[in-house]
């Protein structure tokens, strides 16, 4: 069921950003790679985790349109946050992992305050696996929900899980969640 994390981590930012021509993984992940295969007019770049903070510094300012973050090695790390804004273009977008928003607030919340440092719109998504999985959208200038691209959400081949309708619904908090989150949440 890993392929529902996958999918949403990797379709929601690319049925975002109206021309996402190079993307960045941050983690290794064979899946992701996989779906990203789906939308043909992308480059993509991968960077092993450990490596991240190393490699980030020798992109250019702006260069890249996505940046996925598969990994949780860096959930609030200020100084990782700031290089993926760095190299993330005007109308760049991101996808992170994040600590659950049920039994790990603490975490996710000191990762919502550091992204939201960098981000105008920082906002949480959840799916359904066998548990419910939580993720962080981020961006500058794109919303997940506004700007979503009907056409590549429903039109493109090969998704087992996404469409534009989870991709709405995916953004809709419990209220237990958006009153713990007051104020982190950035739409």
């Amino acid at each position: 069921m890993d392929f529902i994390k996958d999918e949403m981590l990797t379709h929601i930012p690319m049925c975002v950003h109206p021309e996402p021509k190079k993307v960045l993984l941050i983690g290794k992940n064979g899946s992701i790679v996989n779906e990203l295969k789906k939308h043909q007019n992308s480059e993509l770049q991968v960077l092993d985790a450990k490596d991240a903070l190393i490699s980030l510094q020798e992109f250019d300012e702006g260069s890249i349109d996505i940046v996925i973050v598969s990994t949780n090695l860096f959930e609030s790390d200020r100084v990782f946050w700031g290089l993926v804004k760095r190299v993330l273009s005007f109308k760049g977008v991101v996808s992170s992992v994040v600590s659950s928003f049920v039994d790990k607030e603490a975490k996710a919340k000191t990762q919502m305050e550091t992204m939201g440092e960098y981000f105008r719109i920082v906002m949480p998504y959840l799916f359904i696996q066998q548990h419910c999985g939580f993720a962080l959208f981020a961006s500058n200038m794109l919303h997940p929900t506004a700007d979503i691209n009907l056409q590549r959400a429903d039109l493109t081949e090969g998704f087992r899980y996404y469409n534009s309708d989870i991709a709405i619904a995916t953004f809709a908090m419990p209220n237990m969640i958006r009153k713990e989150f007051r104020g982190l949440i950035k739409s």
